[in-house]
């Protein structure tokens, strides 16, 4: 799976140094990608924290794991139904984990 936050800190530092070519903007450190960093964090927080309530990925969380754990549930033909591996599906489910502050 593809982590977005390197491809966000990408495209937000690239658009910061082509608004301050224009001079639209002026960076004020010789490292945009600590800037652009924390601008990710926030895009990322919103686009995680909008959508589901914390509860609500625990539970998608537990669902995942619940469902990878059971060779008999996700068995072969679940990466063809929904596109991922059961590697891909447990790395989903924990991450999933990781966004909550329960």
């Amino acid at each position: 799976m593809k982590n977005i936050q390197p491809i966000l800190i990408d495209a937000i530092t690239k658009a910061l140094l082509e608004a301050e070519d224009t001079g639209d903007l002026v960076i004020a450190t010789s490292t945009p990608t600590s800037v652009s960093a924390s601008i990710a964090e926030k895009v990322q927080e919103v686009f995680t924290g909008d959508i589901f309530s914390p509860e609500e990925l625990l539970a998608l969380s537990q669902l995942i794991y619940h469902a990878t754990a059971d060779k008999r549930f996700y068995d072969w033909e679940m990466p063809t139904l929904i596109g991922y591996t059961v590697e891909e599906m447990k790395e989903l489910g924990d991450r999933l984990r990781s966004l909550t502050t329960l």
